[in-house]
């Protein structure tokens, strides 16, 4: 292996099926006893993390609190979304299952870089039956803000197998988990599958932006002759 491969998950490879909104107010209620509503979709590619933050910041809750017990809330969020979300089918991604083969086929590693934390996002690829394509991740509950859970990636991809930053891309449909990687210098392939355009994920500085997976041909180009 030569070349990484690294995925956003939610939105880029998987979805849910419904609004699973429920998941945060829950583990807000558990963990600060503020009890509110939220629509989790209006921040849609921020990692879980900043999602909470904003949702405590609207309801008055001093940063210092917030700070203190988001450790706690980022562990119990996997548990709150298994009870809101945990029995349902999520939808894949058009084109995931094929891009994923074709990328294992040709001898890259994948991996996955996420906001979410990782029992959360393991549940999401055990869903559709694809956990067993990522060798390795870096995720939400393992550093603070997108730039670091990206560096971390990276970081994991150079000491465990290897590859340098100049071989890794990313793929996310979230314009925040682009910029986070064009701060890293790592290649960045943005898919308008989620809620935002190709126009949004072009200004946020996708080195590659493809309508959808499918486009798996542009996306496996990109990669092994692209990443030099």
């Amino acid at each position: 292996m030569d070349r990484c491969v690294l995925f956003d998950v939610n939105k880029t490879l998987v979805r849910d099926s419904k609004d699973v909104s429920e998941y945060m107010t829950e583990s807000i209620r558990t963990i600060y006893g503020v009890i509110t509503e939220a629509n989790v979709e209006q921040y849609e590619g921020m990692a879980v993390r900043d999602i909470a933050a904003a949702i405590l910041k609207q309801n008055g809750v001093e940063p210092q609190i917030i700070e203190e017990k988001m450790d706690h809330l980022i562990d119990d969020v996997p548990y709150s979304y298994y009870n809101v979300a945990g029995h349902d089918d999520l939808i894949k991604s058009e084109g995931a299952q094929e891009l994923l083969d074709e990328i294992k086929r040709k001898g890259a590693l994948i991996g996955i870089a996420s906001g979410e934390p990782e029992r959360m996002v393991r549940q999401r690829l055990e869903n559709r039956s694809i956990n067993e394509y990522f060798k390795f991740g870096a995720f939400g509950n393992e550093a603070k803000t997108l730039p670091e859970i990206v560096s971390l990636a990276v970081k994991k991809a150079a000491n465990e197998f290897r590859i340098t930053n100049s071989r890794i891309a990313i793929v996310s449909s979230s314009p925040h988990m682009i910029k986070a990687a064009r701060s890293m210098g790592i290649f960045t392939i943005g898919v308008a599958n989620g809620s935002f355009s190709e126009a949004q994920l072009k200004e946020a500085g996708a080195s590659l932006v493809v309508k959808s997976l499918k486009d798996r041909g542009r996306i496996v180009d990109a990669v092994f002759k692209g990443l030099r």
